[in-house]
């Protein structure tokens, strides 16, 4: 049968419920899972897809051991599918004069430091996001994170497990020591990491030392290494990690750092503009450490306007670790001499 509206025609079309049914099911390759997000059982979803591979006469779907897999024609629908989708939503939201509304999660520093001030650039070039910002000030590194479907989390952490989840990485960080000029003219002379004993250290709370100790793992157990080696005499006391400042989350730390109160272990990341201000100094020629991974992590893989979203952020990323790179170039630092610091915290972890 074909249907003729003005100048276009359509081809007999499935029902609609079953093109829903059908996408959460090749999206979560899973006919549970599908179930549970549109309120139906398994045998309901099942009964879909069958129903939908009967008047397509193709099969959609195929076994793999336990596992669900898309034959080629379920791969073509899946992308065609997911396409008009995305058009009907969007067009009841003009009529209805909505937008669609994202909530995202964020670290309470990342908000801060980076994403407010850009929040005026975002609502420029994409004025259709309603975006709500909520800052995950408990969550730890070890956390797994729990989200709803228009929920997106960017999430500070080590090997994350989660393998139901959606992740893009957003980015990881480039870890150095940060001290303000102020600190740096009334503390003993630190030109090497043997001069950092002794001083006053700043860590954030939450997930304890572990971007000091990571540090002191990797550059100043090296450094005492050296010493050995040339000959020096070794003193028996040697970085402590455990002593100094703790605050609540890293901007805090860094405003510390910023007023001279001590030295912290921090992403470079946040601190492009007080470096290239020289509010903030690296007091001593030292690799850049790899860090914690940035995860962006959805319920499920990124469409409409999460993955506009999304888009935004890794392309505004990327713009300012390239401005990041030359500042460091600027003040003598190669930013492509970068170690992974983390080894033995991902142990002491496990």
């Amino acid at each position: 049968m074909t249907e003729i509206h003005g100048n276009k025609r359509y081809l007999r079309l499935p029902a609609q419920q079953s093109i829903r049914v059908f996408e959460a099911a090749a999206r979560h390759l899973n006919f549970t899972k599908a179930g549970d997000e549109l309120a139906l059982t398994q045998s309901g979803v099942s009964k879909q897809i069958k129903g939908l591979e009967a008047f397509l006469g193709s099969a959609l779907f195929v076994r793999e051991g336990h596992q669900l897999a898309l034959t080629e024609s379920g791969k073509i629908l899946q992308q065609r599918a997911s396409q008009a989708l995305d058009l009907l939503q969007l067009a009841v939201d003009e009529i209805q004069g909505s937008q669609p509304l994202l909530r995202l999660q964020v670290p309470p520093t990342f908000a801060a430091r980076w994403l407010i001030p850009k929040m005026g650039e975002l609502k420029q070039s994409k004025p259709e996001l309603d975006l709500h910002i909520e800052t995950t000030w408990m969550r730890k590194i070890t956390d797994i994170v729990n989200l709803k479907g228009d929920e997106l989390a960017l999430h500070a952490c080590l090997d994350y497990t989660d393998k139901d989840a959606s992740i893009v990485k957003l980015r990881q960080e480039w870890l150095c020591i940060l001290a303000s000029p102020a600190y740096l003219e009334k503390s003993e002379p630190i030109n090497s990491a043997e001069d950092l004993i002794g001083q006053t250290l700043i860590h954030t709370r939450l997930d304890g030392h572990i971007h000091w100790q990571a540090w002191n793992d990797l550059l100043g157990e090296q450094a005492l290494e050296r010493k050995g080696q040339e000959g020096i005499e070794l003193e028996k006391e040697a970085l402590d990690v455990s002593q100094g400042y703790e605050f609540e989350t890293l901007d805090m730390a860094l405003s510390a750092a910023e007023n001279g109160i001590g030295l912290v272990v921090c992403d470079v990341f946040y601190a492009i503009k007080a470096l290239a201000e020289k509010r903030l100094v690296i007091p001593f020629n030292m690799p850049i450490l790899l860090g914690l991974d940035y995860l962006l992590i959805s319920k499920q893989p990124s469409k409409g306007a999460m993955a506009k979203y999304q888009d935004w952020l890794v392309q505004q990323v990327q713009e300012d670790e390239t401005q990041l790179v030359q500042v460091l170039r600027e003040l003598g630092i190669d930013a492509n001499q970068r170690v992974e610091a983390f080894k033995k915290v991902k142990k002491r972890l496990n």
